[in-house]
């Protein structure tokens, strides 16, 4: 008799897993080990260039946490265009690490990390060990996903932080009884307002989660009570999850209570005013869909990438598995597509939103294996089939082309620094030498400013071309930040505010040109 017909006589557990699964567990580790430290390598690349990753934008944050560190309180005295939960997570490791343009990123490289634990985790409820790993190393060389984890802006940590929210109720959905269950929807409810509330670009993360929520409330009702237990108690987890959920939502805005007005405008009102103006735009007829054609064109090759490829593939494999786990991935991508959509303006940077959905679709064409790891070769050819292999090497073939294409974007990116290093360093320079550290400058390059070590006025950290043309920022607010007695120094540069001549003008009148730099980019001073 067999040591397996033994074992089975005797209703032990099989001996070949209890000695496979350590093997097994070790490899997963140091595989995933290795792909996490290839991502922070990458992340950590030529991370502190001092020039504006974002054009504008990092320049808008790096004042924002300059602000907060001045002592200027968030909405009330600084102005801020997003939830406060971005700004509020980077600024503790922005203060440790020296409050330099490096350690800013270095908050947003360490929570687009979360992104990977969430790949993991969905990929093994999903997928097993294979899956998790495909997940993660999927986004961890994602070209979009590592551009946006070196550039200090919200997108990169507001998409990781919901898709470790996903993997998290797919933990939970799997097993949400008892401690486990309790732990998993607790940290999913929290993860997912940190996520929403970072950006609200990601508020179609609720759409996987409410849908894992509703089955699992099908399963309480449909199928037969064996524990005795009442359909409440077996609901516990769940309803933990959403009192867990609200809780966090009081704890990020209650601080913020006292400038509820504020919050708002900044939060929602002036993106609805720039959405409003984009389809004023277009009065009549088929103009009326240009916002959107506009859109589409920027989603196309998103979409139509070897990562959609394989995330069509692995969506229609799952589908013939019935594997309805794939569903509220899929209506997840489809209700992010819709957001984007109809984002206005839509920028490159809010496509990384797609990457999440797109990665665990495509991981979603491998079936999982089992845990032995003596197969024979009927139940191996069976198992491997060729939907999953063929999954497999789609999923190696977008790894190795992804990796290849982020050591180009990083190429990229060290000799667009170089070439702007000189100009902004001798700016910079400029600016430092007519003011002193304690004055202020009011500019439309808030990154130069921050590069020579001086602050903005705490109301125009941010004079985006959205919000001047929205009217929160106008000719009158900027001449009342130039008249304060600490503001200095105004700078033209980017040509945002030279288009509100009536502030130039006022600049001409009270201040004395410095410097020329060409095409409309001056220095003066106060006289």
């Amino acid at each position: 008799m067999t040591t397996s017909a033994v074992v089975k006589d005797n209703q032990q557990p099989d001996l070949t897993v209890r000695q496979g699964m350590p093997w097994q567990t070790l490899l997963t580790f140091l595989l995933a080990l290795a792909f996490v430290v290839l991502s922070l390598w990458l992340r950590l690349r030529d991370l502190g260039l001092p020039f504006d990753r974002d054009s504008y934008d990092e320049g808008v944050y790096w004042q924002t946490l300059r602000a907060l560190s001045a002592g200027h309180p968030l909405y009330s005295a600084t102005f801020y265009a997003q939830p406060p939960m971005f700004v509020l997570s980077i600024f503790p490791i922005y203060q440790l690490f020296g409050q330099t343009l490096w350690a800013a990123r270095f908050g947003v490289v360490l929570l687009s990390l979360a992104g990977l634990l969430g790949a993991y985790l969905a990929g093994r409820v999903l997928s097993g060990r294979v899956g998790a790993l495909a997940a993660l190393l999927l986004l961890a060389v994602n070209p979009l996903y590592l551009a946006e984890s070196q550039i200090l802006q919200a997108d990169a940590s507001s998409v990781a932080l919901s898709l470790l929210s996903v993997g998290l109720a797919y933990l939970w959905w799997e097993r949400p009884d008892g401690l486990m269950g309790l732990c998993m929807a607790v940290l999913c409810a929290v993860t997912l307002a940190l996520a929403i509330f970072s950006k609200l670009l990601v508020i179609s993360t609720f759409v996987p989660v409410g849908l894992l929520l509703v089955a699992h409330l099908s399963r309480i009702f449909r199928q037969p009570n064996t524990t005795g237990q009442s359909r409440l108690v077996r609901s516990r987890s769940l309803i933990a999850g959403v009192i867990a959920f609200v809780i966090a939502t009081l704890f990020i805005f209650l601080p913020f209570l006292g400038s509820s007005h504020e919050l708002w405008q900044g939060m929602v009102a002036l993106h609805n005013v720039a959405d409003a103006q984009s389809k004023a735009t277009q009065q009549t007829g088929l103009a009326l869909l240009l916002p959107q054609r506009h859109n589409l064109d920027m989603l196309r090759p998103t979409l139509f990438s070897l990562t959609g490829i394989a995330a069509l593939y692995g969506t229609l494999t799952a589908l013939v598995r019935r594997d309805w786990r794939v569903l509220p991935l899929l209506v997840w991508l489809l209700v992010t597509l819709f957001v984007l959509l109809r984002q206005a303006p839509l920028f490159p940077h809010h496509l990384v939103a797609l990457v999440p959905p797109l990665a665990l679709l495509a991981i979603m064409g491998i079936a999982p294996l089992p845990g032995k790891l003596t197969i024979n070769r009927k139940q191996l050819l069976t198992l491997t089939s060729s939907m999953t292999a063929l999954a497999l090497l789609l999923i190696l073939v977008i790894a190795g082309t992804d990796f290849q294409t982020s050591r180009t974007h990083l190429y990229l990116v060290r000799m667009t620094g170089a070439g702007l290093d000189a100009s902004n360093q001798s700016v910079a320079q400029d600016l430092q030498n007519v003011t002193t550290p304690d004055q202020l400058v009011v500019t439309d390059a808030q990154f130069i400013a921050a590069l020579a070590e001086r602050n903005t006025p705490p109301d125009l950290v941010d004079t985006s071309a959205v919000r001047i043309n929205a009217g929160s920022v106008t000719a009158d607010q900027l001449i009342k930040g130039a008249e304060q007695p600490k503001v200095q120094a105004v700078l033209f540069y980017t040509g945002r505010i030279n288009k509100l001549p009536t502030f130039y003008t006022w600049v001409t009148q009270h201040f004395h040109l410095v410097r020329n730099y060409g095409n409309g980019k001056e220095l003066w001073t106060k006289v």
